[in-house]
């Protein structure tokens, strides 16, 4: 009785969660995206353009945006070029126009502080007036970006970077230093960021993130709402991803430690090297692991199956609906649990104890001839069989469904449970 409710809550939160981004969406579509899509509104635009001198040395630029796009260029001079494009919006020309020159926005110079603000007029509600900056600054400059409503886009910088984005995509690459980019709507694009000893912290609320080539200490990426891909990514520390409904893939990389999240979505890693343990958590969907190595996995899902396909040292594979499959393994040590699917394992053992159970389904193990080994094999209803021969001390009923024993002269524990299943054991060279 326990599981069909939890079961059932479990859905019904997955009902509120979505109900509740519903939501968001309507109220951001009718308070913000009804004057930014206003397609009866008019536009004129007009371009200024500002130089600033700055000494050697470390610049500051400090960006606060309340709509429009941001770039920031990393360039090989020692001076700050500002390029500024004004946008009036309203339903008429002549509105517009008093609009554009109504909008008003500050640079202001503090040594090698640079300060650009825009104040959005939030009294109008049909229509928005935009101010995009374009900064090319020296490579030596630190990066604080926040805007309302627009894209912003970093690059060939040398120094710290922190970006803040309400509704809009972020894109940063070439950038040498921390970085911590925060988008609450929109999609994330990040590449080629050497943050050193230092930190990496990617946040999307509603929006895909895509990363590559990051190296730095400890890396963070989190989404609410979308899909996390990453390639070639690189910790001396933790690395954590987590999505609240997308799928996560990692591809190439190495941390000391990998935690894993997901509420609904599927999980693939692939040639990882993690020297401390491999953590993923899935309440709905299914793991898939090429080629990942770690010092330990503790791996669980409470609906889907779990694919390892080359794993070492202690492997822990938990769960609730969905089959397990390991194979290619090498001196492992076993935790298998399924409630309800099939457990395949191909590989060597490492020191035990070994525990493989499932409630229902069959459990084959493909190993070693010269593995040693204790024996504790039971199931309810099936059958036992091993190529092994084993040396049996305890044997059940006549359809041989408990056995207790050793091969090849005893070892570690191996106990093997299934409720509704045959147990097979199987030799490999």
């Amino acid at each position: 009785m326990k599981k069909p409710l939890v079961i059932m809550l479990l859905v019904l939160a997955l009902l509120f969660v979505l109900a509740g981004i519903g939501t968001v969406i309507f109220f951001t579509v009718r308070n913000v995206g009804s004057f930014v899509l206003d397609q009866t509104s008019v536009s004129v635009t007009t371009e200024e353009s500002k130089t600033l001198n700055v000494e050697d040395g470390l610049v500051n630029l400090i960006v606060n945006d309340g709509a429009g796009d941001i770039t920031v260029i990393g360039g090989d001079g020692d001076t700050v070029e500002i390029k500024v494009v004004k946008t009036g919006s309203a339903p008429t020309q002549a509105r517009a126009e008093q609009d554009l020159e109504d909008i008003q926005y500050d640079i202001r110079q503090d040594g090698n502080t640079i300060t650009l603000t825009y104040e959005l007029d939030r009294i109008k509600t049909n229509h928005v007036d935009t101010v995009d900056f374009t900064i090319t600054v020296p490579v030596m400059t630190s990066v604080n970006v926040e805007t309302s409503l627009g894209e912003v886009s970093v690059s060939g910088i040398n120094s710290d970077t922190t970006i803040a984005n309400d509704f809009g995509d972020i894109s940063v690459e070439n950038i040498t230093g921390a970085l911590t980019a925060n988008s609450n709507s929109g999609r994330l694009k990040i590449s080629a960021i050497k943050a050193g000893s230092l930190d990496i912290d990617i946040h999307s609320g509603f929006g895909q993130v895509t990363v590559e080539q990051l190296s730095g200490k400890n890396i963070t990426l989190t989404s609410s709402g979308g899909t996390i891909e990453l390639t070639n990514i690189r910790a001396t520390g933790d690395l954590s991803t987590s999505s609240d409904f997308g799928n996560i893939t990692y591809e190439n990389g190495s941390s000391a430690s990998l935690d894993v999240g997901t509420k609904s979505g599927k999980v693939s890693i692939t040639k990882v090297n993690v020297r401390g343990e491999l953590k993923i958590q899935n309440d709905f969907g299914e793991i898939e692991l090429v080629q990942a190595m770690a010092c330990s996995y503790d791996i669980h899902t409470n609906s889907g199956s779990i694919d390892v396909d080359g794993a070492q040292n202690n492997v822990k594979a938990h769960t609730d609906f969905g089959s397990i499959t390991i194979k290619n393994a090498e001196s492992t040590t076993l935790d298998l649990d399924t409630q309800s699917g099939t457990i395949e394992f191909s590989g060597s053992l490492g020191s035990g104890p070994h525990m493989v159970s499932s409630d229902f389904g069959q459990i084959d193990l493909y190993i070693p001839t010269d593995t040693e080994l204790k024996m504790s094999l039971e199931t309810d209803f099936g059958s036992i069989s091993s190529e092994i021969p084993i040396t049996v001390i305890l044997e059940g009923n006549l359809e041989k469904n408990r056995q207790e024993g050793s091969i090849n002269g005893g070892g570690d524990l191996l106990t093997v449970r299934t409720k509704s299943g045959d147990i097979n054991i199987a030799a490999i060279e």
